[in-house]
């Protein structure tokens, strides 16, 4: 994410367990703004059928909406097939700064063609 903004405008935002950096700003009096942050935020992407590259752009900005709205745990649906996207992307989700762990769900819920993401609160 990124973004330009005075110096001046600039403030020290501690976050406090339980709640998320959005939530932490506004209690500190910083106006935070985010567009469509009526909408509910979708705790499932599905990136079967895209390229390592593609599909790592998708599940990162996936994750960091998520953590800002304060989603707790995720599920990215990448598809069995020869396993190289769920490598790719379990490798990547667990150097996440944002990720507290990665694992398979059950085989009701996807098995190894998806993987739960648990965020940090």
């Amino acid at each position: 994410m990124k973004m330009k903004v005075a110096r001046d405008d600039l403030a020290e935002v501690v976050v406090h367990a339980g709640s998320n950096p959005v939530a932490a700003a506004r209690a500190r009096g910083i106006s935070v703004s985010l567009s469509h942050e009526d909408e509910s935020v979708p705790t499932e992407i599905n990136v079967i059928g895209q390229t390592v590259d593609e599909a790592t752009r998708a599940v990162e900005k996936f994750v960091d909406r998520a953590f800002l709205a304060g989603a707790l745990r995720l599920r990215v649906v990448h598809g069995s097939g020869m396993g190289i996207l769920r490598k790719a992307l379990r490798e990547f989700l667990k150097s996440h700064p944002h990720v507290a762990q990665v694992s398979e769900p059950p085989q009701n819920e996807g098995g190894g063609g998806a993987t739960v993401v648990e965020l940090r609160a």
